[in-house]
């Protein structure tokens, strides 16, 4: 029984794990030495040393029935000096014959490789879809990961996701977090900066619209010297959503000379919404610089009468405006087909109002 009061979730009995029948990765042809395959047929030593740590990620008992009831998922190795330049994908289509996916992921990065993997969920119809996931990144000294989760399923689904990155020397891991979809969402990414100059970034995009719920935390630790972290997240609040963001950096003692900075802005579209931004510093050395902040408002007035003055009606000039607050973060997606998606998926909600398919 799954208990958050910070979105009103109380009671919550997680179902009963089926398996999952759908075709989901897709790839073009990989380098030579490259590791791809089923979560479940996975016996790369590299991935077993790694698999263990102490982060619970969304909630504990969501995360342990993950580990035990997985339907999917992958197990990604990349040798040493290898560049995918091609992003891996994983589509995770629900419908009424597959509705849950209960992924477990795990990506290892050897020195100087560099990678993305691109994560969709999505449903169809009126299915009531459910995702639970785990993935954990381990990104060895000066490789570079990125991986980009895009959750738009309908608005009868749950979805709980749990992400963690331990980053070693040199490396890069960046997060992109595509939030527009589910009746109740819970999301956690920790990225564990382990060593000096290891490096870790989160952009987020959220979109609450109907009577959605979600609660985001997104955490930095710091323990090498020199380490840098950076998130921003943007988001749009409409009708009777309900939004819990918590975002956490937090320096250990010996990481010295290091940089953390979180950013949340969210335009506030109605006043029914709801809205709660926990920003947190927490340190244990002194040698170090931290910075958080957070915003709340409406759409400027200003713009939205420019563009209205320009031939625009309310709805179409409130959409570019929120349009122009995502696309930093969009961007980013490196294809172009499925920033589409993306971006029509966010016009029929701000324009319909309340949600549906």
């Amino acid at each position: 029984m799954i208990n958050w009061n910070r979105i009103e979730l109380k009671g919550y009995r997680l179902p009963t794990a089926i398996e999952y029948h759908e075709e989901y990765v897709d790839y073009e042809e990989l380098p030579m030495g490259v590791e791809l395959t089923n979560i479940n047929k996975v016996e790369n030593k590299l991935i077993a040393e790694r698999v263990n740590d102490d982060i619970t990620g969304v909630d504990k008992n969501i995360t342990s029935y993950v580990m035990d009831n997985y339907n999917s998922g992958i197990g990604l190795y990349i040798p040493e000096d290898i560049r995918i330049d091609e992003p891996i994908r994983l589509n995770f289509n629900m419908d009424d014959e597959s509705p849950m996916v209960i992924d477990n992921n795990i990506v290892i990065s050897s020195p100087n490789s560099r990678s993305t993997l691109v994560v969709d969920y999505y449903s169809n119809g009126d299915t009531r879809a459910f995702h639970s996931g785990v993935t954990k990144v381990y990104a060895m000294e000066n490789a570079v990961v990125n991986i980009i989760k895009i959750q738009r399923m309908n608005d009868h689904s749950y979805k709980f996701d749990s992400n963690i990155a331990h980053i070693e020397r040199g490396a890069v891991v960046n997060w992109i977090s595509i939030e527009i979809g589910s009746i109740i969402s819970g999301s956690n990414y920790t990225s564990i900066l382990k060593d000096e100059a290891s490096e870790g970034n989160l952009y987020s995009i959220y979109l609450g619209d109907g009577d959605r719920r979600m609660d985001l935390e997104y955490t930095m630790i710091h323990k090498g010297r020199r380490s840098i972290s950076n998130i921003e997240t943007k988001g749009v609040l409409m009708d009777n959503s309900v939004k819990v963001f918590r975002g956490n950096l937090d320096f250990k003692r010996g990481a010295r000379l290091s940089k953390g900075m979180e950013q949340e802005s969210v335009v506030l579209l109605d006043p029914t919404v709801k809205s709660h931004s926990i920003p947190a510093l927490m340190c244990d050395e002194d040698d170090v610089q931290g910075e958080h902040a957070a915003s709340a408002g409406q759409v400027d007035r200003d713009q939205l009468l420019y563009l209205m003055s320009r031939g625009l009606d309310f709805n179409e000039a409130k959409r570019l405006i929120i349009r122009a607050s995502f696309r930093s973060v969009l961007e980013r997606i490196p294809m172009e087909e499925l920033r589409g998606l993306i971006y029509d998926e966010i016009d029929r909600r701000i324009i319909n109002g309340q949600a549906g398919y």
